[in-house]
């Protein structure tokens, strides 16, 4: 079987034939790195490999995972190792002298003596550095993009300058703003404030990337040459997209390794009774249950028929009673009013009492005063949990208003079936507001917090996927300074959250009444405005909706599902349809001609 070989060539004419492809001896990683005495690749990988084993262990995952991982650290080693030995030959002084096919090193050496050392023309050609050996040949043009991208990231010194600065918000942040003792407070400054800022530095910097890789290729004449290669002009821009990717990839690796590592390293700040409720409702994943939504549309349709008999009830319209009739149903359900109580009935599965036996559970709950504003005042009530017909778990409390607030539970009180009764009474002179969607829920463990960590990176790293290609797509219609000035509009427009919201509440944009909050008479300007902004307000909130950050500082899971999902919509849809149009305009676009912008 023929293959290709490296020729180096060092002092004394010596020869070394370095094998191009996959190398299934390099499966082995470290140690056939070692036993090559390639020493500093070799000390690498096991480091490594051994941060890697550590981590594993000390959250207690199961061995097929560190397996799986070792099986793709070596598949990463065996597709590199020419590069790897290619690297170690230069630090030793040897140079690159030619590409030669043959049966074996042997052959190949035999070759090239046999023509004098001197290697014919059809051997000069030297394999693309950086490129993987096994993709297909249809694909080494994008992948030589991506990587000349990713060298020209770094020949810029950006990648350096922001990788400081990420490791200056991670190791300096922390010491700056200090914690107040407790989990909850220590979780703020290592993984909401540290993993927040990270990503608004790196979403700056995936812009910037963006909009000037093609907008400076071409203003440096750059692209004509590339342009004129046997490579489609789409594959230049996902080879872009790449690069940047490849660059965010890492540094998003590097700091948020930096960040787990803090908040193991950091735990012992903390007292022995903080460090059992971290490790309990923080450095864990928790689903979260609540109860089914009820189906009240036969109850809504008999009493908007019985209203709709009554007199004057036909000029108001059906749909007006409905909206009615709904709105006082949803209020019976949500409002608890003082001496009164409500019932919540959870399902957590068949399996639930035998496989959350003796872990901890938690009634997370978040209640309004239905007498306005109740900022920083507490509410007494008292709870019952468990089976109705057997024993239950009985505890009176305060707690604070318009807040999410978490209280420990036994796991004792499912019933045998699955299902968690809860019943709260109300002890105070006013009456309390529970919301249908965030009212009241159930927590329990159900994964370790280390694939939980990793999937809230992997939805960051979507979220900048997205950010890459609005870059791009505007560094494919204008310069440089117009392509940056939109990008960060849009990424402004992404942070009007509530400018959106009170447009659609308001009805418009104009002739607001000041005393009700509204427009008495929304005209057409008015109409398409709330259209519009109302639109933008959805894509927004569903875009948002996947908070890692938030996920991750409260315990909550992030499930392979929902990081499928926010793949999908961020990426896939959102990103391909950006993608697409950035692809399209760099296709139309006359390199040649002078710009407009």
């Amino acid at each position: 079987m023929q293959r290709h070989y490296e020729i180096y060539g060092g002092g004394n004419d010596e020869r070394m034939a370095i094998p191009v492809g996959f190398s299934l001896a390099a499966m082995t990683s470290w140690v056939w790195a070692y036993a090559l005495r390639l020493w500093v690749e070799a000390t690498g990988i096991l480091v490594v490999n051994v941060v890697f084993a550590v981590i594993l262990y000390a959250n207690h995952t199961q061995l097929w995972t560190y397996a799986a991982g070792q099986v793709a650290l070596g598949l990463i080693v065996a597709s590199n190792a020419r590069r790897l030995r290619e690297m170690a030959a230069e630090r030793s002084g040897y140079f690159y002298i030619c590409t030669i096919p043959g049966r074996g090193r042997a052959d190949a050496l035999a070759k090239l003596s046999a023509v004098g050392g001197q290697p014919l023309p059809e051997w000069r050609a030297r394999m693309l550095s950086g490129i993987p050996d096994f993709a297909p040949k249809s694909l080494r043009g994008l992948l030589a993009i991506a990587f000349m991208t990713v060298k020209s990231a770094f020949r810029s010194r950006l990648v350096v300058a922001i990788l400081f600065l990420l490791l200056l918000v991670v190791l300096v942040l922390p010491g700056v703003i200090k914690h107040d003792g407790s989990a909850r407070g220590f979780t703020q400054i290592l993984i909401t404030y540290t993993l927040g800022t990270i990503t608004i530095l790196m979403g700056f910097t995936t812009l910037w990337l963006g909009c000037s890789a093609i907008a400076r290729d071409i203003e440096e004449m750059q692209l004509f040459l590339v342009a004129a290669k046997p490579i489609p002009r789409w594959q230049i821009w996902l080879g872009k997209w790449l690069g940047i990717m490849a660059i965010n990839a890492g540094m998003l690796a590097i700091a948020g390794a930096i960040v787990y590592g803090l908040v193991l390293a950091r735990t012992g700040e903390l007292s022995v009774r903080e460090r059992a409720r971290l490790k309990a409702e923080v450095l864990v994943a928790r689903a979260l249950a609540t109860e089914s939504t009820p189906d009240n549309s036969e109850d809504v349709e008999r009493i908007v028929n019985e209203k709709m008999r009554e007199e004057g009830a036909a000029k108001r319209g059906r749909e007006f009673v409905r909206k009615q009739v709904e709105e006082q149903m949803k209020a019976m359900q949500q409002v608890v009013r003082p001496s009164y109580l409500r019932r919540w009935v959870i399902e957590l599965g068949p399996s639930a009492p035998a496989r959350l036996a003796g872990k901890p559970l938690f009634i997370r709950t978040k209640f309004f005063s239905a007498q306005g504003s109740a900022e920083g005042k507490s509410f007494m009530g008292r709870w019952e949990i468990g089976p109705p017909d057997g024993r239950r778990y009985q505890v009176e409390n305060s707690l604070g208003a318009e807040s999410f607030v978490e209280f420990q539970i036994p796991s004792e009180t499912i019933a045998p079936d699955g299902k968690l009764t809860i019943d709260f009474q109300n002890w105070n002179e006013v009456p309390l507001l529970f919301t249908l969607d965030e009212g009241m829920a159930v927590l329990y463990p159900e994964g370790s917090f280390f694939l939980n960590y990793v999937r809230g990176l992997c939805i960051i790293l979507a979220w900048l996927g997205l950010l890459a290609s609005i870059g791009l797509a505007g560094s494919s219609v204008f310069s440089f300074p117009v392509a940056a000035f939109c990008a960060l509009g849009a990424l402004i427009l992404g942070l009007s959250g509530n400018t959106l919201k009170s447009v659609v509440e308001q009805g418009g944009i104009m002739g607001v009444n000041h005393e009700t909050g509204t427009i008495d008479k929304p005209d057409a300007l008015n109409q398409v405005a709330v259209m519009v902004y109302g639109g933008v307000k959805k894509l927004l909130d569903e875009i948002t909706g996947y908070s890692p950050v938030g996920y991750l500082s409260t315990g909550l899971s992030i499930t392979w599902l929902e990081l499928a999902k926010a793949i999908t919509f961020i990426n896939i849809i959102l990103g391909g349809i950006v993608s697409l149009a950035g692809i399209t305009a760099l296709s139309r676009r006359e390199l040649a001609a002078p710009t407009k912008f």
